[in-house]
């Protein structure tokens, strides 16, 4: 299950069924799939709109069982994509960067299948040129690093793992460095001179100075 940051119990459980699986497309409308295994339908799907940080959830598909609620998930996410070229927000991309995508090249558990494939017609540069793959797949969860090496993927930069591991490591290495950037701000300026002279002084005397008479014997 996708961890979710936001607090409002929306985003948790709706009527009692708890969100397994969540998809959000850029124009603010995604799908879940829910399980309350006190339910006679103990699955559901849902399309929903999220404004303000809060979820309306109507066009409630109920299942009996989790693979036809997982088809259903997937089959909705995959015509409204279709229909209205709508790109998913805060979804997990993985090229495949060996070979075309196909049967038995990418995880697939009963917790976290793709909900998008994508083919090229052949192996193209993306990501700026930092990756060449034949197509790349979409999840609503990040893989595991055991996943990606497995099959090797590539992860896209701006799945929201990275972005948030790398803000985490920013944020712990401007704290580390801040005590020792306020002390260099808090020293006098007259200081600050002097060891900048130090320093320059240092640096000219490593410079490799260059053999006159080897300059003139080339000349």
């Amino acid at each position: 299950m996708k961890i979710i940051k936001n607090e409002d119990v929306s985003f948790r459980e709706n009527i009692g069924y708890q969100i397994k699986r969540s998809i959000l497309f850029e124009s603010g409308t995604g799908f879940v799939l829910g399980e309350s295994p006190t339910n006679l339908a103990p699955f559901v799907t849902w399309k929903f709109n999220e404004e303000n940080g809060k979820r309306n959830y109507y066009w409630g598909h109920y299942k009996t069982s989790l693979e036809t609620a997982t088809k259903d998930y997937e089959n909705r996410i995959a015509e409204h994509q279709q229909q209205y070229k709508d790109s998913e927000k805060g979804a997990y991309k993985y090229y495949s960067t060996q070979r075309p995508v196909d049967i038995g090249t990418f995880p697939k558990t009963e917790a976290n299948t793709p909900v998008r494939i994508v083919n090229f017609d052949v192996r193209e540069s993306v990501e700026s040129g930092n990756i060449r793959a034949w197509g790349f797949l979409i999840y609503d969860a990040p893989l595991t690093y055991e996943q990606i090496d497995k099959y090797e993927l590539k992860a896209a930069p701006d799945n929201p793992d990275i972005l948030e591991f790398e803000e985490i490591v920013t944020a712990a290495v401007c704290e580390e460095l801040e005590p020792i950037m306020e002390a260099e701000r808090k020293k006098p300026i007259a200081e600050q001179m002097k060891e900048g002279a130090e320093q320059a002084a240092e640096y000219n005397a490593a410079r490799i100075v260059p053999d006159k008479k080897q300059n003139i014997d080339r000349g």
